[in-house]
């Protein structure tokens, strides 16, 4: 099989590797579609905090927004089969402790993030091998394109229900990327008011495309928020959340800053804010899956960029492409 692999900081390439098999409980995909988003981009240049304080290392094999189609399965497995279209879960937890017994195997302590983190080849790749239990069949109606796109949405998804969002609330989501367009989506199916903070003008015009309110963060003022999503990475935009939030006021952050940006601990408890940090989407799959099931149209809007896997270490190098008038997200054909 081919598979993309960062050597080094700012070196990626495609290699030629051994095709996987399928052990005891063991799922092997063939990918059909894979996402690049900005922790593919942090690990390609060396910035991406795990790298920095240890707990992954180069070279590996990125990947962890895909959909593909199962060709075989190993000893004991019963929930997929040959021929399902499936997508997966970045976090693969030990499957034993009180942690992962409880549905939080994503902070297990020995847990793995496909293509991440425990050297765990990543989607990037012809071909996958997964445990059975990182494996989500897709719903009918939701296909490949989609089913690449069902983990960043989960994370989004996740960030909206820990703020609670819901009728009544104003919500200021910042970023037009992918995963603050999920966040917008799922807020305004909620029942919220949504207004969408970008610098671009064109990013402005492609969230107003889908009925969102939109704000220049240079003219946003003093306007105030009871929900803020933060989604950019950004650390000059995490370090002004709390300039247009209420009372309560109840924060996600989705993005990842490259370092600590100091969060003003005293203006939080002067706020009584409420501040949820979303590590991945792992319970929120299934869910995002059977939204996109009913919102396919819209969200096929967001792939912006298709390419193939020849070309990942050029955009790699490049960052991801965003064009005048398209959706965010980058895409693998394979």
């Amino acid at each position: 099989m081919r598979a993309v692999h960062i050597i080094a900081p700012n070196e990626a390439t495609v290699l030629e590797r051994p095709d996987p098999p399928a052990g005891p409980g063991e799922v092997l995909i063939r990918i059909e579609r894979a996402g690049l988003c900005g922790t593919d981009v942090a690990l390609f240049r060396g910035t991406m905090p795990y790298l920095a304080d240890g707990r992954t290392t180069l070279p590996l094999q990125p990947g962890h927004e895909w959909a593909g189609r199962v060709v075989a399965v190993g000893d004991g497995v019963s929930l997929v089969g040959p021929g399902d279209l499936v997508t997966g879960d970045t976090f693969i937890g030990c499957g034993a402790c009180a942690r992962c017994a409880a549905g939080h195997h994503h902070r297990c302590p020995d847990h793995l993030e496909l293509g991440v983190l425990g050297q765990l080849d990543g989607a990037l790749a012809e071909l996958l091998v997964l445990p059975e239990r990182a494996v989500h069949r897709l719903p009918p109606g939701v296909d490949a394109d989609l089913g690449a796109m069902v983990e960043p949405a989960s994370c989004s998804l996740r960030g909206i229900r820990l703020t609670e969002t819901g009728p009544g609330d104003r919500v200021l989501v910042w970023g037009a990327g992918t995963l603050g367009m999920f966040a917008a989506l799922f807020a305004a199916d909620a029942g919220a008011e949504v207004a969408v903070a970008a610098r671009r003008e064109s990013d402005r015009d492609f969230a107003t495309g889908f009925d969102l309110e939109t704000r220049d963060p240079a003219t946003l003022g003093d306007e105030r928020f009871d929900v803020i999503i933060e989604a950019t990475g950004s650390a000059e935009v995490t370090r002004r959340l709390l300039d247009n939030a209420t009372v309560g006021v109840r924060i996600a952050l989705l993005g990842v800053p490259d370092g600590d940006v100091g969060l003003p601990s005293g203006r939080l408890i002067a706020l009584d804010a409420a501040v949820h940090a979303v590590l991945g989407g792992s319970a929120e799959i299934d869910e995002a899956a059977r939204r996109f099931a009913l919102m396919g149209d819209r969200i096929r809007r967001l792939i912006g960029t298709v390419i193939t896997l020849d070309e990942v270490p050029r955009v790699l190098a490049e960052g991801l492409p965003r064009a005048s008038s398209g959706g965010p997200k980058t895409q693998i054909h394979l």
